[in-house]
């Protein structure tokens, strides 16, 4: 059973892999800093460089499969609008994505606009001098 468990989960990380590929792909080029995102989403899911190549070089290969916990769905998501917003570029046709993920995990597409709009603030509020 935990086996089935720990593939399960394994199945999950590299769909989220997946997905973030997918969008970084979307507007036709993955910049360095999307890049960058990609590997440190990889490195925090224990995803080591072989299943990683695997994941770009054969996408096909991996199935997409959504999480159940609130916590993952969100750091998912998260994943996604930061991966979205890493270009300083907010493309169209990934803020689409996104919301469709977001739907897909059971929120309004909405949620995504309230998440950039907090990076935009806290960025904002970084740049700020101190008083």
């Amino acid at each position: 059973m935990e086996e089935n468990m720990n593939k399960a989960q394994e199945q999950q990380r590299l769909g989220q892999l997946k997905n973030l590929v997918m969008l970084a792909a979307a507007d036709g080029q993955v910049t360095d800093s999307e890049l960058a995102v990609l590997l440190a989403v990889a490195s925090r899911e224990n995803i080591s460089p072989e299943e990683f190549n695997n994941v770009i070089e054969n996408p096909d290969s991996i199935s997409i499969t959504l999480p159940e916990d609130e916590d993952t769905k969100l750091a998912y998501l998260r994943d996604m609008v930061a991966l979205m917003m890493v270009d300083g570029e907010l493309d169209e046709q990934e803020l689409a994505i996104c919301k469709l993920y977001a739907m897909a995990l059971g929120y309004r597409g909405s949620i995504v606009d309230g998440m950039i709009a907090g990076v935009i603030d806290q960025l904002d509020a970084e740049d700020q001098p101190e008083a």
